[in-house]
């Protein structure tokens, strides 16, 4: 199908704006849907890519900044490197999205890894806007769909109505499923757990002063503690949970037991915490503290009680502490996979834990759902709520609430923040399931 009617230079800002709206609101994922007609209309490989990757130069330009913020003003070359080679490592296989199975395919491999480890701005997210709730059947709609839409564009005039009727009623069939779901999705929105809340702190980053650093320790901990105090006198005794942010403190030996003994009897706390693994090697993750080292705000636990684990009930030992006894915590979740180059980097070994960049973190890779309280819990850890692939994680595990950790106090004015949220925002809204959220910004 031939559109010399709309010029290239047009479709190429079309293209464009959905890619800056990832900024805007929760418009990224909604939008993002448009790039895959303006691409198909493109006439050469040549037209297709340039227009697939105005959408990514427009979209990810925060990566430059943000370089400069995470790793100082000097490394603005090392970010305008990363963007314009991501952009066009992902803006590449759109070139060939000229049939419904090769549009798919770029969706797929561009969604997994390798290009997985930085597809920003996925089409994938728009499942979630269509077809709220429906998990990881939602997304198959909307490759569906896709492949439907891409068949009638470029099947030209048809000599065979029929197919073009199946695939007209199959769309409009599609479309009306989405709006029952949106509709459901208004009239019935997902809850979070009673109890349950995230805590939305200011503290910056650590910073390698001792005295500073346990300043800011007993800073959060803290107003945690006085949220957790409200919440307890709130809920006449019933359990809470508390999420904390992203890599708060690193989890050393005193670190982890000033916290032990801060969390409030009768409260779990998930902190974000950077959690040392093996040598030269940290996990980006999230450690549940239950119980009390002494500050108790209910009555004592039974023992043998539990709050969290795989299965949902604690190991001896974990938790059971009640006023005045020493209760313990655990490494509940670990990021599939931390920002590569300033976390992640197997490509050379570390030379110890006294300078932070020369630690590298490990690569979870798959994110089990957890049992806390009860109820089936799924965390995304920061960089994670970019990734395609690990949103395929949770869908498939259908877990009842979502856990957002967030560290943005580096991404300030960038834009990666909005991206993030949008993200996170249409992913969790296709696995229908409530969202707790804690950012450190």
């Amino acid at each position: 199908m031939k559109h010399k009617a709309i010029p290239f230079a047009a479709r190429a800002i079309l293209a464009a704006l959905p890619g800056l709206s990832w900024q805007v609101g929760h418009w990224g994922p909604v939008l993002s849907l448009v790039l895959i007609p303006l691409v198909v209309m493109g006439e050469t490989r040549r037209e297709r890519y340039g227009i697939a990757l105005a959408y990514y130069l427009a979209g990810s330009h925060g990566l430059i900044e943000g370089s400069a913020s995470f790793f100082g003003p000097g490394h603005v070359p090392m970010g305008i490197a990363l963007w314009l080679t991501s952009s066009a490592l992902l803006a590449a296989g759109w070139a060939f999205a000229d049939r419904p199975w090769r549009v798919l395919a770029v969706l797929v491999v561009d969604a997994l890894p390798p290009l997985g480890f930085f597809d920003w701005l996925s089409p994938l997210a728009g499942a979630g806007v269509l077809f709220p709730g429906a998990s990881w059947v939602g997304l198959l709609l909307l490759l569906t769909g896709v492949y439907l839409l891409v068949w009638w564009m470029t099947r030209g005039l048809p000599t065979d109505l029929k197919w073009r009727h199946v695939c007209t009623d199959t769309l409009g069939f599609l479309a009306g499923m989405a709006l029952m779901l949106n509709v459901f999705t208004a009239v019935n929105p997902a809850v979070v757990p009673k109890g349950w809340t995230g805590m939305n702190l200011h503290l910056g980053p650590i910073t390698g002063n001792i005295m500073a650093d346990m300043a800011r320790n007993q800073a959060w901990i803290s107003k945690t503690q006085a949220v957790a105090q409200a919440m307890a006198q709130a809920m006449a005794g019933h359990h809470a949970v508390v999420l904390l942010p992203e890599t708060l403190t690193t989890w050393w030996a005193g670190n982890a037991a000033e916290v032990r003994q801060s969390v409030p009897n009768g409260q779990t706390w998930l902190v974000g915490a950077s959690v040392p693994v093996g040598r030269d090697l940290l996990a980006d993750g999230i450690e549940a503290v239950h119980g009390s080292g002494g500050v108790g705000v209910g009555g004592k636990e039974k023992s043998g009680g539990g709050a969290v684990t795989d299965s949902g009930t604690i190991p001896d030992g974990f938790g059971n502490g009640g006023i005045g006894e020493e209760s313990t915590s655990r490494l509940l979740f670990i990021s599939p996979f931390p920002v590569p180059v300033s976390m992640w980097h197997p490509w050379y070994r570390g030379h110890g834990y006294v300078r932070a960049d020369g630690v590298g973190y490990e690569a979870g890779w798959w994110e089990p759902v957890r049992k806390v309280n009860g109820v089936r819990a799924w965390a995304s850890i920061c960089y994670d709520q970019l990734l395609p692939w690990v949103w395929l994680e949770g869908a498939i595990q259908a877990p009842q609430v979502v856990l957002l950790t967030n560290n943005e106090w580096w991404a300030k004015g960038t834009g990666i923040p909005e991206i993030q949220g949008a993200t996170a925002w249409g992913w969790a809204r296709l696995i229908g399931a409530p969202v707790v959220e804690a950012e450190n910004a």
